[in-house]
């Protein structure tokens, strides 16, 4: 495997979060992961939100709230493990309730999660979608769209009350050409852009950004994984092509550290913004020192 992480070219100087209050879904792995834990060396206090508190609530996944809690711990980093089924309306209520009463404040919520299962790279999405199975748009749309509606909402108070505040929502994007996208994510990629946009609206008022971001192809454990045992998916891909067409977990989670610390964020407030887009930016790095665009 070639070296990629931890690279002596990376360039990066995290942005002081400080006393800023943040909330991350789907936590325990991928990309959530790697958003928690740089907003956690940036100083930010991390509410760490989703089932897998202590061990994975999907059979064959890795990854816990609890792991991700510590690797934050570690690194100088404040954070706060909430067990969360975000598809229950009672438990995100209780999950903001909890933030207020323990912080009285939010400054950065991440919507991120997704019910993908352990999905990586499986053959179905390279078909027609009538191969796809039946809980694919249930994952996709129940989890990765209906709990980016709900966490917002029950935040939006808190959000509101804090000028200068963002909330993100990660997501894939639409593809310029119909058909470049397997067909649920492409209506998923659409719907989470356009809720961006309209919270974008309504949070105006406020002072409060609303940014869709796209990571770009990520080296979670599940694709990385993919990749070693040779799935189909990457079929003719050399180490070289992998590592220049993924990106680390960590360079979304500098794009979004750096997007919460920039005081003109409301300028941009209802785009797109992709993690790429953020590094050339604010001028850093990805952990191996390139700045690679993953699409």
């Amino acid at each position: 495997m070639m070296p990629q992480e931890d690279s002596a070219a990376d360039r990066w100087t995290p942005p002081d979060l400080s006393g800023r209050v943040a909330v991350v879904t789907g936590a325990s792995r991928g990309v959530g992961r790697g958003i928690a834990e740089v907003l956690g060396q940036c100083g930010a206090t991390v509410y760490l939100a989703g089932r897998s508190v202590d061990k994975p609530a999907t059979a064959g996944r890795s990854g816990t709230l609890a792991e991700v809690a510590d690797s934050i711990a570690r690194h100088g980093g404040a954070a706060v493990v909430v067990a969360c089924d975000l598809t229950d309306d009672a438990a995100v209520d209780e999950l903001f309730a909890y933030v207020e009463r323990e912080s009285g404040r939010l400054d950065v919520l991440v919507n991120n999660a997704v019910g993908w299962n352990d999905t990586g790279a499986p053959e179905f999405l390279m078909q027609p979608p009538w191969f796809a199975p039946r809980w694919w748009w249930a994952g996709n749309f129940e989890v990765g769209v209906r709990s980016h509606w709900l966490v917002t909402n029950a935040a939006a108070h808190l959000l509101c009350a804090q000028p200068g505040a963002a909330v993100f929502f990660t997501s894939e994007r639409q593809p310029d050409i119909p058909g470049m996208q397997e067909l649920v994510l492409d209506l998923r990629g659409t719907a989470v852009a356009r809720m961006a946009l309209l919270y974008a609206l309504h949070f105006r008022p406020h002072a409060v950004s609303s940014i869709l971001l796209y990571p770009g192809f990520s080296r979670t454990d599940t694709i990385q994984r993919n990749f070693d045992d040779d799935n189909d998916y990457f079929s003719g891909w050399t180490a070289e092509d992998f590592y220049s067409r993924t990106a680390s977990i960590h360079y979304a989670g500098r794009a979004v550290a750096a997007l919460a610390a920039d005081h003109t964020l409301l300028d941009h407030t209802g785009t797109l913004v992709t993690s790429h887009d953020a590094a050339i930016a604010y001028d850093f790095t990805d952990t191996n020192g390139t700045q690679p665009d993953p699409q």
